[in-house]
């Protein structure tokens, strides 16, 4: 997967930001290509907003001229439509108001994490049907970065897929990184029976 941050003019947001189609030009990973997967950072100049939004690539412009610049044409993925949305909204300089999320339940819980095939165990901070927050040991993942959750022990545990959309290298979350699962079929039934068992705990509510 590749990873990277861009801060783009509001124009230069809005004329690339396709609502209809589920699709962002960025002006960016021109050296990617079709159907690779992406997840990038974007912040609007004079905007305190910041996204990750993730996808596939539906299109590489290599070469370009000076109103067409070198860069991706990103499919998004249902998940990350909203962001685009907050980050049109605050491109066009209108209020952005969240939407109310799914449930986060503040919470230590023991995971083991797998990353670059090192496996390690680690503790979450809070988790949602979306992803989690947890403690990190070792070197800090890149934003954009594939770790695998273990849900279980065992040599068939299911393992859920989920990718880096913050990292925390210092501060009040001392080397802490965001995890959104992106996971389908059995490991995506694992993390979610994983949050029922959370919440039917009485977890606080974050």
């Amino acid at each position: 997967m590749h990873s990277v941050a861009v801060n783009l003019e509001a124009g230069q947001f809005l004329s690339g930001w396709r609502p209809e189609a589920g699709s962002l030009f960025l002006p960016a990973l021109s050296e990617s290509r079709t159907g690779d997967e992406v997840a990038v950072r974007v912040g609007i100049h004079g905007q305190a907003i910041r996204a990750t939004v993730f996808g596939r690539v539906a299109a590489v412009r290599k070469v370009g001229r000076p109103a067409m610049p070198p860069g991706v044409e990103v499919v998004l993925d249902r998940a990350s439509l909203p962001a685009a949305g907050f980050l049109a909204l605050a491109a066009r300089g209108e209020p952005v108001t969240f939407r109310e999320r799914s449930p986060r339940f503040a919470v230590e819980r023991i995971l083991r994490v797998l990353h670059e095939a090192q496996e390690s165990e680690t503790t979450t901070l809070n988790v949602s049907e979306g992803g989690c927050a947890v403690r990190w040991q070792r070197q800090l993942p890149l934003v954009g970065d594939v770790v695998g959750v273990k849900l279980a022990s065992g040599l068939f545990a299911p393992t859920a897929r989920a990718v880096v959309c913050w990292n925390q290298p210092g501060g009040p979350l001392e080397r802490s990184v965001g995890l959104r699962i992106v996971a389908e079929g059995r490991p995506l039934r694992a993390w979610k029976a994983f949050i029922l068992d959370v919440e039917r705990s009485g977890a606080r509510a974050a």
